[in-house]
């Protein structure tokens, strides 16, 4: 069958349920998954789903292998499937090592009664009014979702964002130990759209117009290299100001955690509960600054880029100071010996900082 795609034609636009939809949003490793399920167990709050095929298709989007109707069409009617079948009980997450399971919610025995309703138009039509009436708030966990604010302005002005960001050296850190210079189109469990222009292979879509210099880099300035595009692209969006969004930068809710919990109650216009107290010890929060590790991070990274991208790491740090957080400062970092830290591993990396594990919906360390 030949494509029909001369025939000038346009995609009927979905509907989606009126409520409070919430994305806490930020790059990958910035620490969303200890906000996620302590604002989920906020009052009218629904658990937090991850929406890992919209951060896909951003991806392609934004590369030009999805146009605007096509991406507006999947993120529209997945919002609706997603809405009505978590009132549903439908494909629910029961795995109980899992952050985003709705066994480790404090609203489990609520959400375990929804499988008993039975999928009629009558019952689709009590859903989307108790939704209403209950004024329900949905949240999912996205990646380098509110780069796209003017697509996502078009679609729905009362969307909600929380911006989570973190200093760029201990997102650089946990990129590379987490094997994310290496991991792109060669692991299958690390599903991200991989790209390739002629010889340049697994490429992340924000590395197409820098090609070369990704593929000449190690996977520790690889890291790097994506970051800095990422996260200077979120320091200049106008969004920053908006009343739609909360901007959290990760250390700074990890050390004064009450401050920020009074901020979502009022930016969500909700109330925590009881389960409160327990939904911050499964996420360990609050938790101590910690200057000595991260002098310890910075200089191992130090070690084993070149010059150049050290540099430009450290502008990109102090602007982060200057705009976002400075509870880490690089002028603080302790210089220990040049070259100590050359030539370290994914492993050694992991030794120093050891990347979050979970047991049973918690952080654990000895897991």
């Amino acid at each position: 069958m030949k494509p029909i795609s001369y025939i000038n034609h346009k995609i009927k636009p979905s509907s989606m349920i009126d409520t409070n939809y919430l994305f806490i949003d930020g790059l990958s490793r910035s620490g969303k998954m200890s906000i996620a399920p302590v604002i989920s167990s906020f009052n009218r709050v629904e658990h937090f789903k991850e929406f890992s095929i919209i951060n896909k298709l951003l991806s392609m989007y934004e590369a030009g292998n999805l146009n605007k109707q096509g991406f507006r069409y999947i993120f529209e009617t997945e919002l609706v499937q997603d809405v009505w079948f978590s009132m549903m009980g439908r494909d629910t997450n029961t795995n109980v090592n899992d952050m985003t399971s709705l066994v480790n919610s404090p609203k489990y025995k609520e959400y375990l009664e929804r499988e008993k309703r039975e999928d009629t138009p009558d019952t689709f039509t009590e859903i989307v009014n108790e939704i209403k009436d209950r004024q329900l708030i949905f949240p999912f966990e996205t990646e380098d979702f509110i780069l796209h604010q003017t697509l996502l302005s078009e679609i729905n002005k009362n969307f909600k964002y929380i911006l989570v960001m973190r200093n760029p050296i201990d997102l650089v850190f946990t990129w590379f130990r987490s094997g994310r210079g290496t991991r792109l189109g060669t692991d299958t469990r690390y599903n991200k759209p991989a790209f390739q222009i002629g010889s340049f292979d697994n490429l992340y879509f924000s590395m197409l117009d820098n090609a070369e210099a990704y593929d000449n880099a190690n996977p520790l300035e690889k890291c790097f290299l994506v970051i800095e595009k990422k996260m200077t692209r979120y320091m200049d969006m106008d969004l920053l100001n908006s009343s739609n969004l909360c901007l959290v930068p990760i250390e700074n809710y990890w050390t004064e955690t009450e401050k920020y919990i009074k901020r979502f109650e009022n930016f969500l216009g909700t109330n925590r509960n009881e389960s409160i107290t327990n939904e911050m010890k499964k996420a360990n929060v609050p938790r101590k600054k910690d200057t000595e590790t991260f002098s310890i991070k910075a200089n191992m990274i130090f070690d084993n880029m070149n010059k150049e991208y050290v540099d430009r790491l450290k502008k990109l740090c102090q602007r982060y100071e200057t705009e976002i957080s400075d509870v880490y400062k690089s002028n603080l970092i302790t210089n220990y010996p040049r070259g100590q830290f050359k030539g370290l591993s994914v492993e050694v990396f992991s030794k120093v900082s050891a990347g979050s594990k979970y047991y049973r919906g918690k952080h654990n360390s000895s897991k």
